[in-house]
């Protein structure tokens, strides 16, 4: 089968879990014989307006990268909405689809694509699948999150009503997207250091429910894309639950498939560690939607509990001075396992509703309990005797709890493709 994944690229200029977990799938996709392109935003061209192609092969994938694609609000949110709903000329979309004429198209995000890419595709008659990593496209926000404030519990405000006043100019944006940031941002990052206090982060209760057209009319443009695609792939149920609630009117085919990484050292059935929790850690960025700030008032509380108790936090390469906290700032696989071993607990206090979250699995994989909000989509895959919905009930519900033995079915990449090849051919 020929698959054209569009998604948003390779790291280090692209990093996450959509990332991740899309690189992992076309990798195990080649290794089981199938043919694959990725096209991906890419880099800026300000001396040519157009978008057009540039083609090659990167970690063994075969790619298009779309050269001037539409702004990628990657790091700071869309201030300029005009800019992201642009048209352009279909031919270069036309030319590619005929020149790779794929049996389907995989859509893992709508960043920075033109709609006039899906409208070809349809008239081609190429499938489309999409898989809801995040929630850009029913909101102008991946995560549905502005300061302190889940918009998906939000009955009376619209976040696409409120996005304009935390939005980024676009130039910033483009900044953001060109191939050489990575490295301005970790050079600018280790000049400074973090002042963040966690009494200043109180949540915004306080909206609007005045009508921003121009940002509605964004809305509509992110729907119609949608409206092109023929199976909706959520990687969870909490995924479903919000594309439901936000886009009722949705033609596709809808099945829920949960997503496993490279990064898992175990699958099958796997037993976790009931051993006494002494160390914990959280694993993760070092901001507010994930939880960050709730875990450092709680791990503050566990060390002082008990002077052998040890708290860690990890993920981000911040600088932070938290006294009671050890911060082992950024990691890779290998580090990842090493550390781990020194940590009896993983604690996940994600306040978005995250579609997944790929690190409860691979750390379940290592035979080490992961304990999650109930928010999370991952939730599916982890035990409901390690969920929570206040973080203040973990310490006496499962922190001196270690009798109860806990077994977790993992997944394997190559268990989790193959129910994705199956959709492929959902008619």
């Amino acid at each position: 089968m020929k698959i054209l994944h569009y998604a948003l690229g390779f790291p280090p200029e692209r990093t996450g879990g959509l990332v991740k977990y899309s690189l992992d799938l076309m990798d195990e996709q080649i290794s089981q014989g199938h043919e694959v392109v990725m096209v991906f935003p890419g880099r800026v061209n300000f001396f040519k307006r157009e978008p057009y192609f540039k083609f090659g092969k990167r970690q063994n994938i075969p790619y298009a990268e779309l050269v001037n694609s539409l702004p990628l609000p990657l790091i700071g949110n869309i201030k300029n909405p005009q800019d992201f709903m642009k048209h352009t000329d279909s031919k270069v979309f036309v030319n590619l689809l005929e020149s790779e004429k794929p049996d389907v198209i995989h859509i893992h995000t709508l960043m920075g694509l033109y709609g006039e890419f899906l409208e070809e595709a349809k008239k081609h008659n190429i499938k489309i699948v999409f898989t809801t990593h995040d929630y850009f496209g029913i909101s102008p926000h991946p995560k549905m999150y502005l300061a302190g404030h889940d918009f998906v519990d939000d009955k009376k405000y619209d976040i696409w009503n409120n996005i304009r006043p935390y939005g980024s100019k676009t130039i910033k944006l483009r900044i953001n997207q060109m191939s050489i940031y990575p490295t301005l941002r970790n050079f600018v990052k280790k000049l400074k250091k973090s002042t963040v206090l966690v009494d200043e982060l109180t949540e915004k209760t306080t909206w609007s429910n005045e009508i921003d057209y121009s940002f509605q009319r964004l809305k509509k443009y992110y729907l119609n894309m949608l409206k092109y695609v023929d199976v909706a792939h959520f990687n969870s149920n909490t995924a479903k639950m919000v594309y439901n609630q936000y886009f009722s009117d949705a033609q596709w085919k809808e099945h829920v498939v949960g997503i496993s990484s490279s990064n898992v050292i175990h699958t099958g059935n796997v037993q976790l560690s009931n051993k006494n929790i002494e160390s914990i850690a959280y694993i993760g960025p070092y901001t507010q939607e994930k939880g960050f700030f709730d875990y450092v008032n709680f791990a503050d509380n566990f060390v002082r509990t008990n002077p052998s108790n040890k708290a860690f936090i990890m993920g981000d390469d911040l600088s932070l001075d938290y006294p009671n906290l050890i911060n082992l700032g950024r990691y890779n696989k290998k580090s990842l396992i090493q550390y781990m071993k020194s940590i009896d607990a993983v604690i996940l206090p994600s306040r978005w509703h995250e579609t997944y979250g790929l690190i409860a699995l691979e750390i379940m994989s290592m035979g080490k309990k992961v304990l999650i909000t109930q928010k999370m989509g991952v939730k599916d895959i982890v035990p409901t005797e390690l969920q929570f919905n206040n973080l203040n009930e973990v310490l006496e519900k499962y922190i001196d709890n270690k009798e109860e033995k806990i077994v977790v079915d993992i997944p394997s990449v190559r268990r989790q493709t193959e129910k994705i090849m199956e959709l492929y051919d959902v008619q």
